[in-house]
C-alpha cells in the first residue's frame, strides 16, 4: 500500500533489502525515508506517517488516521489508508543542486542530483540472532520485537511492547499472534531472517 501510494505521486520506490542504484548506494542522502507510527489504544488504532531525511530529520508528517474498528488488522489498516491519503498531492518535489530535503509551508521540497526522488519501505523487520533466540529491528537498529526460539524453526514466543504472543510462518508469510481483551490477534509481520 505505501509503495503504490508514493509511486501514484511521482517517487521511485526501494524497500530497505532492496538492491539500490549505485547513485542512491553511494550517497543515502538522494532518498527520503518513510515511517509509520502507531498510537493506539483499547478504543481506536491510530497510525500516522512520518517522511524524514538522511539524517532522521522528520520533514513531513501526515494527519493521524483513526479507526474504531475492533479487529486488529482491519482497524490499522484502515487508519494506515486514511494516514496516506491525508498527504495526496501535498508532496511537492523541487530538485536543484545539492541540498538536502527541506519542509516549507507543508511542502516536502527534496533536492537530489540530477536524480528522482526515492522512499526507502522501512516496515521489513531483519532478525538479528541472539543467544535465545532472535531480534527484530527495524531500518534504525530499534528492537521492535523480541523471539524467543522453540523445538520447531517456523515457530517463536514473541513479545511486541506490551503484548507476548507467538510468531509463526504460515503459507503467506509470518505472523504474530497474541491475545488481546479476550480476543486472538494476528498481524502479518514482514521480516528477513
Amino acid at each position: 500500500m505505501t509503495k503504490s501510494f508514493f509511486e501514484k505521486e511521482g517517487f521511485e520506490v526501494y524497500f530497505d533489502t532492496d538492491e539500490f542504484p549505485k547513485e542512491l548506494a553511494e550517497n543515502r542522502c538522494l532518498a527520503l525515508l518513510v515511517n509509520a507510527g502507531e498510537d493506539s489504544n483499547m478504543f481506536s488504532t491510530k497510525v500516522s506517517v512520518e517522511l524524514k531525511d538522511c539524517y532522521n530529520k522528520v520533514l513531513y508528517t501526515s494527519d493521524l488516521g483513526v479507526s474504531k474498528e475492533k479487529e486488529f488488522k482491519k482497524a490499522y489498516t484502515e487508519a494506515f489508508r486514511e494516514s496516506l491519503s491525508s498527504m495526496k498531492g501535498q508532496l511537492k518535489i523541487k530538485v536543484t543542486s545539492d541540498k538536502l530535503a527541506e519542509k516549507t509551508n507543508e511542502v516536502v521540497e527534496t533536492v537530489p542530483s540530477k536524480k528522482s526522488n526515492t522512499i526507502i519501505n522501512t516496515s521489513e523487520l531483519r532478525a538479528v540472532a541472539t543467544d535465545a533466540g532472535y531480534n527484530l529491528v527495524n531500518y534504525s537498529d530499534n528492537v521492535v520485537m523480541v523471539l524467543y526460539s522453540t523445538s520447531l524453526d517456523t515457530v517463536f514466543l514473541a513479545g511486541k511492547e506490551s503484548f507476548k504472543g507467538v510468531l509463526l510462518k504460515k503459507n503467506s508469510g509470518w505472523f504474530f499472534e497474541y491475545d488481546f481483551d479476550g480476543k486472538v490477534y494476528s498481524e502479518k509481520i514482514e521480516v528477513k531472517f
